[in-house]
Order: C-alpha cells, then sequence, then structure tokens
C-alpha cells in the first residue's frame, strides 16, 4: 500500500463490517486518522485493534440526528478537522422487502431511514466539518439497484439507494465551488455479509454471477480500492461522478 491519504482525517460509517470495515482498514493504511461508526460495538471493537491507534470508535446510528451530529463533531474536534466523509451504512432487509403491494410501511420506512436519510444526516454534518477544514472529499455508497430494475422484489432497497444518485449530483454542485467533491462508488456484487445469504446458496450464487461479466463477486477490498483513490488528491478533478466496481454487471 502506498501513503495517499497522510494527514488525512476521515469519517467512515457502517465501518463495523463489509464494505466499511475495508474502506477504514485501507484508509489507515494509507496514513489516515480513521473515525469508526457503526450501531455494531463489538464490530467496530474488531476493527480498532486491526488499526490500532489511527481508528477511533462511535457507536452511533446514522438515521438518528443527534448520534450521528455528535459523533461527527467529537471526531473533527479531537482530530482538529475532517477531510474525507464516506457515508456508506446501510441495511438491505432481505426476506421483508418486496414489491411495493406486499411492503409494510415499516419495512420501506426503515430502509429510506437508514440508506437514504442517514447518507443525508452523514453527509450535512461530515460537510458542516469540511467546510471548516477548508475542503475535502465526500463518498456515497450507491449500488446499481438505483440504477436499474435489477432486483425485483427490493423496491425499498432499490428506492432508497436510487435517491443517493440524485444527492450526490445535486451536493457536487452545490459545494464544488468551495473545494469539496461529492461522488458515488457503486459497487456490484459484493462478497460482504449483507448478501452472505446469496454467497452461501450456491444457485443464488451461481443466477447472479452469470449476470456478471467477469464471472465473480467483487470484494469489499476492491470497492475500498475505488474509495481511496476518491478521497485522494489523484481524484482532484473528480466531482458528481458514479464510479461503478461491478465486474461489468451493469455494462451490459
Amino acid at each position: 500500500m502506498g501513503q495517499r491519504l497522510i494527514g488525512k482525517r476521515a469519517l467512515v460509517t457502517g465501518a463495523a463490517s463489509g464494505i466499511g470495515r475495508a474502506a477504514a482498514l485501507r484508509f489507515a493504511e494509507e496514513g489516515a486518522r480513521v473515525a469508526l461508526v457503526d450501531v455494531d460495538a463489538h464490530g467496530l471493537d474488531d476493527v480498532r485493534r486491526e488499526i490500532g491507534s489511527d481508528g477511533t470508535v462511535y457507536v452511533a446510528d446514522v438515521s438518528d440526528e443527534e448520534d450521528i451530529g455528535k459523533a461527527t463533531r467529537d471526531f473533527a474536534r479531537s482530530a482538529g478537522g475532517l477531510d474525507v466523509v464516506v457515508a456508506n451504512a446501510a441495511v438491505d432487509l432481505i426476506g421483508e422487502d418486496d414489491r411495493v403491494d406486499r411492503l409494510e410501511l415499516s419495512v420501506w420506512q426503515r430502509t429510506v431511514d437508514v440508506n437514504l436519510t442517514g447518507t443525508f444526516l452523514t453527509c450535512k454534518h461530515g460537510i458542516r466539518e469540511l467546510l471548516r477544514s477548508g475542503g475535502g472529499s465526500v463518498i456515497c455508497t450507491a449500488s446499481p439497484t438505483g440504477m436499474y430494475g435489477g432486483s425485483p422484489g427490493a423496491d425499498a432497497y432499490s428506492a432508497s439507494k436510487g435517491g443517493i444518485f440524485g444527492l450526490v449530483r445535486v451536493m457536487a454542485a452545490d459545494y464544488a465551488a468551495e473545494n469539496i467533491r461529492v461522488n458515488a462508488v457503486v459497487p456490484g456484487f459484493t462478497d460482504t455479509p449483507m448478501v452472505s445469504r446469496f454467497i452461501s446458496d450456491r444457485s443464488a450464487r451461481e443466477r447472479i454471477v452469470g449476470t456478471v461479466p467477469m464471472g465473480r463477486p467483487g470484494t469489499a477490498e476492491e470497492v475500498a480500492s475505488m474509495m481511496c483513490f476518491l478521497a485522494s488528491e489523484e481524484a482532484s478533478y473528480a466531482t458528481g461522478g458514479y464510479f461503478v466496481v461491478d465486474g461489468g454487471m451493469t455494462a451490459i
């Protein structure tokens, strides 16, 4: 690994597992000081042990403004500012999400609260700190389900992720003049705990992998590599973009 993020102060939500964990670890390897935010205290402690002194744990729910606001402010205060915000935390209520005529309002609301409102709140409080620090990078985790109707029966999840694309584009326009870049990373079928049900089911795995030109699931580390690029100065002219990491799934 290089040292592309030396001196950077980064906040990563959903950092206890999956893509968030991989991003937090990669950022620390690249020299960043990292705030690890999640509702899973035990998972955060595990990641903190791997990172060492460059990781700080905040047990917080991104759908709760007081929680995420306090975590962001506290980290920025202790680190002397903030340079990178990764709004990654999400839920996928598999087995409860459904097509709209069968979808319970509570499932819709919980999904939107975490995935879309949680992204908004993370960006709201994160960008306030970026403005104080003179700029930085915002990275939001989106999904192909928000671009295409490729996940029938996952209507709440698809809608929540679709909203992220619009939010990223307008924030990119809002803050470009203030040295804040805003981009979306779009992972495809990635081997993380969120999709473990499909990974472990051979027939389901083969069906999904059959739609991926590269013929395999992605890894969380591959997505984290894209996030690291967007967090670094190498991406200094990239804003308002959708950076796809999906093995070619959306190319066909």
